[in-house]
């Protein structure tokens, strides 16, 4: 028994690691795909301006048949999803109904007596839990509220119900948010604890985490941070009616409604259609191409599914306006698709290889550099560094930071590739909720890279590779300052004076 303890635990490693390279692997052309079509979109997404491409994943009958995973990014690594969580609770929701823990006729006042304050209107009172997961609430969006609360669950509650629950599509974080906090409350667990016994341990999803508001509910619409295959497996999942190699995880009839258009998404009608006025189900989009739906964040996340071809695609990434990403999909991509194996692209296929082996983001251009070590001292900044140190053997290797109120942070620096390095802190994100980025149950990995791009100037870039964001740091020693930005779009840089000691 001590020996076959001893082994398991030496094999644990891997049997965790196993969770990159479960879903069985082919080629396009042996799926009814023409490898050129693939290339085309892959192609097209990496060319896409004012994008970065983190993750591709193309499943077709089951099976993946391409992925791109652009360097610094790693297939290992987890990314943040936005609101293509959402899709993520409401699969927990259908969890719970199966379990006889809730209804979707059920009120949402009737799971939080002790949250409510003063009288329920009549509106907040019809509410239920179908109308959340419509983002039907008839409550209007309040975007800067989990910013200031620390009760989410009470101060939404307490909010007006101006139209009628289920008749108005309105957008709303919270909705999901709320839908988290009841599957909570039935299950005596958090959702993602939930869902690790009910989907993710069936589905072999081994590497999960969810951000938790300031009382440790899982914020729901947001936060979820997962691999790319994870949401192949999504996507199979839903494509299968919550099938999984033959294990009914979610009723199919919670899943084919999830995944119809039940609400018409708010959006107004355009000629041509595009993808974001094709309606809403339980936390899907409908898309663009006929049958089509999808999981969808903010930048660009998506999981798109389309049933009449057997197809999954996953593109995980930084774009504003992420529908120019699903264009890719429907403009290169399908136009190659046939119901039939194709023969044999062996040379095709050997470029699709090569076009995804080397794929990767922007490196710093200019030259390695002496060994030296340099010191800077910041003038007061919004980002609370007070110092910054770069370090170097052979060029450099290391760049310190050294905050006003927070521990130190040293990124690992590359020449012509990147290096990685684990962080002792936070990435930059984009939401601003009390508490943000509780909850999660391991750190994060920096990869960086550097150049001089001329005799006075430094350029350094870092990417969080097992969430979205990055850094951008162009050092002036000729002006004495240093341009920092991060690779949200839309971001202005931001220029700091400093001194070198």
């Amino acid at each position: 028994m001590k020996r076959q303890l001893l082994v398991l635990l030496a094999l644990l490693p891997l049997l965790l690691a196993a969770q990159v390279g479960d879903l069985p692997r082919s080629t396009p052309a042996a799926e009814g795909i023409s490898t050129q079509a693939v290339i085309n979109m892959m192609d097209s997404l990496m060319g896409l301006p004012e994008c970065d491409i983190h993750h591709v994943m193309v499943v077709r009958h089951g099976k993946v048949v391409a992925e791109l995973h652009p360097a610094p990014f790693r297939a290992e690594d987890s990314h943040t999803l936005y609101s293509a969580s959402k899709t993520f609770t409401s699969l927990a929701v259908g969890c719970a109904i199966d379990d006889n823990l809730l209804r979707l006729d059920d009120r949402v006042m009737t799971f939080f007596p002790d949250k409510r304050t003063g009288r329920v209107s009549d509106n907040m009172a019809a509410m239920t839990v179908r109308d959340l997961l419509m983002m039907a609430s008839g409550v209007k969006p309040d975007w800067t509220m989990r910013n200031n609360s620390t009760d989410w669950v009470k101060d939404w509650l307490a909010k007006p119900v101006d139209d009628k629950p289920g008749s108005l599509f309105q957008y709303d974080s919270m909705c999901t948010f709320m839908l988290s906090a009841i599957v909570q409350r039935v299950t005596g667990q958090t959702m993602l604890e939930y869902l690790q016994k009910k989907l993710f341990d069936p589905m072999h999803i081994t590497v999960a985490d969810w951000e938790t508001s300031p009382d440790g509910i899982n914020t729901g619409g947001w936060g979820l941070r997962v691999q790319a295959e994870t949401m192949a497996k999504l996507g199979q999942l839903l494509l299968n009616k919550g099938n999984w190699n033959g294990q009914q995880l979610v009723s199919a009839d919670y899943v084919t409604a999830a995944c119809s258009r039940l609400i018409d998404g708010g959006a107004k009608e355009t000629v041509p259609p595009t993808d974001g006025n094709q309606g809403y189900g339980y936390q899907v989009w409908q898309s663009k191409w006929p049958g089509s739906f999808r999981a969808d964040g903010a930048m660009g996340q998506y999981t798109v599914v389309v049933p009449q071809e057997d197809l999954v695609v996953v593109i995980l990434g930084m774009k504003l306006y992420g529908h120019e990403e699903l264009a890719c999909i429907w403009n290169q991509m399908m136009p190659g698709l046939n119901a039939k194996p194709l023969q044999p692209e062996n040379k095709l296929q050997k470029k699709l290889e090569k076009l995804c082996a080397n794929a990767g983001l922007q490196l710093p251009k200019g030259k390695k550099g002496k060994k030296q070590s340099i010191l800077l001292h910041l003038n007061s900044n919004k980002f609370g560094i007070r110092q910054i140190g770069l370090f170097g053997g052979n060029g450099l290797n290391t760049m310190e930071l050294e905050y006003e109120a927070q521990d130190s942070e040293e990124y690992a620096l590359g020449y012509n590739s990147w290096r990685y390095s684990t962080l002792a802190g936070l990435p930059y994100y984009s939401i601003n909720a009390i508490n943000r980025m509780q909850g999660f149950a391991h750190g994060f990995t920096a990869a960086g890279a550097y150049a001089w791009t001329s005799a006075t100037t430094l350029e350094v870039k870092v990417h969080f590779v097992d969430w979205i964001s990055g850094m951008n740091y162009i050092f002036d020693f000729d002006k004495n300052e240093v341009s920092i930005c991060d690779t949200y779009p839309n971001s202005k840089p931001v220029t700091i004076p400093f001194t070198r000691q």
